[in-house]
């Protein structure tokens, strides 16, 4: 599990740190700083796994999604600062686990330092410190900075080389820590329309050929019909379990079907409402939403970090406390395996802050976010149930909502 996190130089994060528990809620004015974490983690989770920071054969820089590089990514857009993350897992105290420094160079962005600390091995490479390893071929290999991608890019076409496993085995096992991070601001309208399965373009990493998931759910939402398809076949026990937890939400939805045609395939529904399938587009907003959630939740597979903008969207306010209740039971496993996923959400709502007040457990999980000029995002978790009134007093006004500000109520200049 991510237990801390700190960022340097990442879109509104200048400096800023953030600690985290299985289940996480960020509030804050828009423009604050919510959307960067989420971000930032997405970004350290695809440059941690196997997406290089610049491809030298063809000259393409990392992307976050298409058209937002590392440029636009950077703090002021000011390239000629470097972007720095550092990761704790489980405790957030010492040293981090490890640490990533991008900069940018008449190439183009590169990582010009990179630290690793796992099992007692510590493996660290920059512009003086090589990371070598061998391979079946006899010869030694050596990589040292500023590399084109992380050590776990570098090291993914020797992952079969029986020389070199030893050596690159903490590599590999700190991506697998780390696991996959996914952000999402899920859209009734894009979860309700016909879609047409992507077929991976040659060059596609092997990975994501192997995971249609990854390939066809867009940050939107967009795409879930094909992959909700796809689950009927292969794992009929999930889809049931995602059917029955939707019916119990919404007792009028009895079955999740498709519709497929010349456009694609799209999401339909037995209800009691009609003697005929109702298309996507004709159910409420409330009922797809909740059908893409429970498809993310069913089927994670940890270690994973979700990341969810606006939980309460479609809902009418007394389905709020349904919709929190179904967050924190993937989040709070019912033996001592660990949890199904690390959950992110951030709110606007003052409708999901109040239910939160009412569990007051919760009050260490949230996590007040606010925006200084000239400092960039700050975050700062509630330290009780006086910050939460106070919070909810403040939801909607001008004032700052960081906590250390509130006995002030001034707003930072």
């Amino acid at each position: 599990m991510l237990r801390k996190v700190e960022f340097e130089n990442f879109m509104t994060l200048k400096n800023a740190s953030v600690t985290l528990d299985p289940f996480n809620v960020f509030i804050g004015r828009n423009g604050a700083g919510k959307s960067a974490v989420f971000k930032g983690l997405v970004t350290l989770s695809k440059l941690v796994g196997e997406q290089p920071v610049y491809l030298r054969k063809t000259g393409a820089d990392f992307f976050l999604e298409p058209g937002v590089t590392l440029d636009d990514l950077v703090w002021m857009g000011n390239t000629g600062l470097p972007i720095r993350f550092r990761v704790w897992f489980d405790s957030d105290q010492g040293e981090p686990d490890y640490s990533l420094e991008l900069t940018k160079g008449r190439a183009g962005w590169s990582v010009s330092r990179e630290k690793i600390r796992i099992n007692g091995a510590i493996l660290e490479v920059d512009d003086s410190r090589t990371f070598k390893h061998p391979t079946e071929t006899g010869a030694q290999r050596a990589l040292k900075g500023p590399l084109p991608g992380t050590l776990r890019r570098m090291v993914q076409n020797y992952m079969q080389d029986e020389k070199a496993r030893t050596a690159i085995e903490p590599i590999i096992e700190n991506s697998r820590r780390f696991g996959s991070v996914w952000r999402y601001r899920p859209s009734a309208f894009d979860i309700a329309a016909f879609f047409t399965a992507e077929r991976p373009s040659k060059g596609v990493e092997s990975s994501r050929r192997k995971n249609q998931n990854r390939l066809s759910v867009w940050t939107n939402g967009r795409g879930l019909s094909v992959v909700m398809q796809e689950l009927q076949g292969r794992s009929r026990d999930v889809y049931e379990k995602i059917e029955n937890r939707v019916h119990s939400i919404f007792d009028h939805v009895t079955r999740i079907g498709f519709d497929a045609g010349p456009e694609g395939v799209r999401l339909n529904f037995m209800t009691t409402r009609s003697n005929a399938l109702v298309p996507a587009p004709q159910e409420a907003d409330g009922v797809l939403l909740a059908t893409f959630l429970c498809w993310r939740l069913f089927t994670a597979v940890p270690p994973m970090t979700i990341c969810l903008e606006d939980p309460e969207n479609g809902l009418y306010p007394e389905l709020i406390d349904e919709r929190y209740k179904l967050l924190r039971e993937f989040t709070e496993p019912a033996s001592a395996a660990s949890p199904t996923a690390q959950i992110l959400v951030s709110s606007h709502s003052s409708e999901f802050l109040r239910v939160l007040k009412k569990h007051q457990s919760e009050f260490p999980m949230v996590r007040a976010v606010g925006f200084l000029p000239g400092q960039g995002t700050k975050i700062e978790s509630l330290r009780g149930y006086k910050d939460a009134g106070n919070l909810l007093d403040h939801f909607g006004s001008g004032e700052s909502v960081l906590p250390s500000m509130w006995a002030t109520k001034t707003s930072p200049q």
